[in-house]
């Protein structure tokens, strides 16, 4: 009688000591949840195992041991399956969050395999491949069609140009304050404010026939667009001598020093015109465009 009842005080001491471990050990896992929600970043598992010693020392009373199955249960205490290295769900969204904006970028610089023209993306769309082949067929159309038109205008050019004899040239004083003498009549394009205007121009200086500037001895004619900009040896002057002028015709025109480079004076390539110097310009007009839109 006496051994059953030690035997049952110490089933009861024994049961007891379970219910009280088991406690502080659900106790232990609150406390390490809760810390691991209030710093996400600062968990590692340095801190799961000082947590788990302070849930072993709980779960001891002084001058007694903990067993070998409470320490398995408080090793245990993380998550069945978890690793300390893995990272956090908070860690995770961070990483995701900061990788997005790079992820945005690299397909930005994605070249998108689309065409720029409208209506070609639309045709392609909405008929398929036929459609897209149609409308390269109406832009081939339009080009050719451009081509063909350039050189019936250059042809006609060539043809309808004209030198004027010796005895027919006349001088003739524009509204302007320019006086000029027709050479060779041209019969293309007419100039027209803001065409582009291309021509090999010869100036002299008019009192002592001295040439300041050539383009032939260069190789390299001057383009500008009338009624626009104006610099390097094209002044006002010379866009009111060839107003009237046509594609292929060749001008002598007499600017005063007023419409030329006035009290200024100009360098022009290695000379030097001096202020108040009247200018004779030699142009010849090869090409009168309409500029691209």
């Amino acid at each position: 009688r006496r051994m059953t009842t030690t035997t049952t005080a110490m089933s009861t001491t024994t049961m007891t000591r379970g219910v009280i471990g088991a406690t502080h050990i659900a106790r232990a896992r609150r406390d390490t949840a809760s810390r691991r929600v209030a710093h996400p970043t600062k968990t590692s598992s340095s801190s799961s195992l000082s947590l788990s010693a302070s849930a072993k020392r709980r779960t001891r009373r002084p001058g007694t041991r903990a067993s070998s199955s409470d320490d398995d249960v408080i090793d245990a205490m993380g998550a069945p399956g978890e690793d300390a290295r893995a990272p956090e769900p908070a860690i995770a969204t961070a990483t995701a969050k900061a990788s997005q904006p790079v992820e945005e970028k690299r397909r930005a610089n994605v070249r998108r395999a689309e065409s720029t023209d409208a209506v070609a993306t639309f045709m392609t769309r909405r008929f398929g491949l036929k459609g897209g082949l149609a409308w390269l067929g109406v832009l081939t159309f339009g080009v050719v069609s451009e081509q063909l038109k350039t050189r019936r205008e250059t042809r006609e050019a060539i043809v309808n140009t004209r030198d004027v004899d010796a005895s027919e040239r006349r001088e003739v004083s524009t509204a302007g304050g320019t006086s000029y003498v027709d050479v060779v009549v041209g019969g293309g394009e007419r100039v027209a404010p803001q065409y582009l205007l291309a021509a090999h121009v010869e100036v002299k200086i008019t009192n002592t026939g001295e040439v300041v500037f050539d383009t032939r001895k260069k190789g390299r004619q001057v383009v500008w667009s009338y009624g626009g900009r104006l610099g390097g040896a094209i002044t006002r002057g010379v866009e009111d001598g060839v107003a009237g002028m046509r594609q292929g015709g060749r001008r002598v025109i007499k600017v005063p020093a007023s419409l030329a480079f006035g009290d200024d004076g100009a360098v022009l390539g290695d000379n030097i015109v001096r202020p108040g110097t009247d200018l004779t310009y030699d142009v010849e007009l090869t090409r009168v465009s309409i500029p691209p839109s």
